[in-house]
């Protein structure tokens, strides 16, 4: 049985919004002046420590220093708001420095996505907290302004219950599901199995993207989902982009002779019988719609659209 839902409260402006980096490092500092701009543009105050600039081999920094970090911004009381620097690897070598006390009393939004994955279902495991599946502080700076009022009113308006649709949007299985929203990178979903933050799907609407999988690992992650369990019981399946899935870096026996990436999800999900809306524009490519992961959601097959049945923010 899920624990009660914890819904984060509103920004607003003037707010303070910690950069943190609990995965890979960065080279360059120029799409993180990007993304801090946008943050300002919206109207907050970033703040983020020159540890995030740390780099321990793909790291960004120790095991320890990044989940030091990570608890300290949700106990500082002038931070309304955590965003992930960017992705990578590394969330999961945070487990065992977690300390729950120190999370426990402090619900704040948290954003992220990819590597992050893994702490959307670490805190929604073990506190019910809603948190948003969306950019990070490098990719900020390339939201579209669409994207950028829906951001923005999904962390300060809890009146926002929009209804998304979107040309691209393809009709798999038709039908209208609900159910809460959870999932994100598939790859990250998968290697949850056997964790204490191992995701629950039954009853969910579930969520999955990913980028640079060819045809045949997709293959093997969504049966490894599927002798899991994990794909029995869910209400609905919503597939956001699958970026650079059909290129393959290596062996050209490997590419299956031009097996696609979609051709091999159809396949794997053609027996599940529930409503299945693909070609969401989030994930991994330059449009990522924002998504809040443990929020109830309605996905319409037929109409192909995507409506959000409560607030993100209270």
């Amino acid at each position: 049985m899920d624990i009660p839902t914890i819904h984060p409260s509103r920004l607003k402006p003037g707010d303070s919004v910690a950069i943190v980096a609990p995965a890979g490092p960065i080279e360059h500092r120029d799409s993180l002046n990007l993304g801090i701009s946008a943050l300002e543009r919206m109207g907050f105050r970033v703040r983020f420590d020159e540890r995030i600039f740390q780099s321990f081999h793909y790291l960004a920094g120790t095991d320890a220093d990044r989940a030091e970090e990570l608890m300290r911004a949700f106990e500082d009381p002038e931070v309304r708001a955590i965003v992930g620097l960017r992705g990578g690897y590394g969330c999961s070598r945070l487990m065992p420095f977690l300390q729950e006390r120190r999370f426990r009393s402090f619900p704040k939004l948290f954003m992220g996505f990819s590597d992050l994955t893994t702490l959307h279902m670490f805190f929604r495991r073990r506190f019910g907290w809603i948190t948003i599946h969306g950019p990070m502080a490098v990719t900020l700076g390339k939201l579209a302004l669409d994207q950028e009022s829906h951001l923005l009113s999904l962390l300060t308006d809890p009146e926002y219950h929009p209804l998304l649709s979107f040309d691209q949007l393809e009709s798999w299985k038709p039908g209208i599901a609900e159910g809460v929203l959870a999932g994100g990178c598939l790859s990250i979903v998968e290697a949850s199995i056997g964790t204490p933050y191992e995701i629950k799907t039954e009853g969910k609407i579930l969520f999955l993207e990913d980028q640079g999988e060819p045809p045949y690992r997709l293959d093997r992650m969504l049966t490894h989902l599927r002798l899991a369990g994990k794909l029995e019981g869910i209400s609905g399946l919503l597939l956001g982009d699958f970026l650079d899935c059909d290129l393959y870096q290596g062996d050209s026996s490997h590419k299956q002779g031009g097996y696609t990436s979609k051709e091999a999800l159809q396949q794997i999900l053609e027996d599940l019988n529930i409503p299945i809306l693909a070609g969401f524009p989030a994930g991994h490519g330059s449009v990522n719609w924002a998504l809040p992961l443990g929020l109830k959601v309605r996905i319409d097959a037929n109409s192909r659209a995507v409506e959000f049945l409560a607030s993100t923010v209270i």
